[in-house]
């Protein structure tokens, strides 16, 4: 099997050998934020050559941006395609309605050309104007259960205080300074951030400048995981008003109940339904300081409470969300397509 990718920065290798698959990366530098649009058909050419050279038996698009090569060489090879949703593009970004009406009625028409369909949330059923479809398959972002015993038993380093964590991309619509101002007023709290992206430079800054506040930069999955076990509280702040923000299942929420930690989510979001059914967590308004300050300093003064969450997503993880599940789910997309295999 081999994962292909877009290596838009970075200086990762062009190819690359894990457990039983192989990355390649196709270097072309592009940024980050919205602007990647530009060069979005650039990618798709470069996608499409090396699908029609290479030899593969069923492709896994992830978004659109992907989708688009995969089509076609799908089509022209006469093999079987899988559509990841991970983003629905046309509410990736606000866009005037008639835009946004033409990106969404496009991406929906390109479906049908799908072999199997997957999402990561129930909600993006709606999203899609599917709701109710069985034939698309829902699959969580959960990540793989990495625990062990020696892990859950590690205490945090260097800062003995109330920890918030924060690891992703530190893009526009989340917020990050209320954590930041609030960490602040209420004292002994460190926040901290890993990751890259639209607010990389500033958050740098601010650690400079700030004791409460550390960025470590891009790191390895692995040490995100350590770091989350480390930490007290994690949070996943995302404009509701932002359509795609609403639907988001980020792996900030899996990862957190997967370490047995509670999470700060904004409210009007999937992500708050879950936190709110699973009780694994605070939901608060969106940019809304008071709130997040009351939610922080409840957990610092109550660390049972912190316990007492944490355990509830842990438990939700391993009953409902954990990988062992999605990837039973995965595998059974898989012997479907085997079964209709042409």
């Amino acid at each position: 099997m081999t994962l292909l990718g877009w290596q838009r920065f970075g200086d990762a290798p062009v190819q690359e050998k894990r457990h039983h698959y192989t990355v390649r990366r196709l270097k072309f530098r592009a940024p980050v934020e919205k602007r990647v649009i530009l060069y979005l058909p650039i990618w798709w050419v470069l996608a499409f050559f090396w699908l029609l050279k290479e030899d593969w038996d069923v492709v896994h698009a992830a978004d659109l941006d992907t989708y688009v090569p995969a089509i076609i060489a799908a089509k022209l090879k006469g093999k079987q395609l899988v559509y990841d949703i991970f983003d629905f593009y046309a509410d990736l970004v606000m866009l005037p309605p008639h835009v946004r009406h033409c990106v969404a009625a496009f991406d929906i028409y390109l479906m049908r050309f799908a072999d199997a369909v997957i999402v990561v949330d129930p909600s993006r059923l709606r999203q899609i104007g599917k709701d109710g479809d069985s034939s698309i398959n829902i699959i969580y972002n959960s990540p793989e259960d990495s625990l062990t015993s020696s892990m859950t038993d590690l205490r945090k380093e260097q800062w003995n205080s109330f920890k918030i964590f924060y690891a992703g991309i530190l893009g526009e619509g989340r917020d990050f300074e209320s954590v930041i101002h609030a960490a602040k007023e209420i004292g002994d709290v460190l926040v901290e951030f890993a990751g890259f992206g639209y607010y990389a430079e500033y958050l740098r800054s601010i650690s400079e400048q700030e004791s409460h506040v550390a960025f470590v930069g891009t790191i390895p999955y692995n040490d995100v995981i350590l770091r989350t076990l480390q930490s007290d509280l994690l949070f996943a702040l995302y404009d509701p008003s932002v359509p795609n923000n609403r639907y988001a299942s980020p792996n900030k929420l899996f990862e957190a109940m997967m370490c047995g930690k509670p999470i700060l989510i904004s409210d009007g979001t999937a992500m708050a339904e879950i936190v709110r059914e699973e009780d694994c967590g605070f939901v608060v308004p969106y940019g809304d300081p008071g709130a997040i300050k009351h939610a922080i300093l409840t957990l610092k003064e109550n660390p049972s409470l912190c316990r007492r969450l944490g355990k509830n997503g842990r438990e939700a993880y391993e009953k409902k969300y954990n990988w062992g599940i999605m990837e039973e789910r995965l595998l059974k997309v898989y012997e479907g397509l085997q079964r209709n295999k042409p």
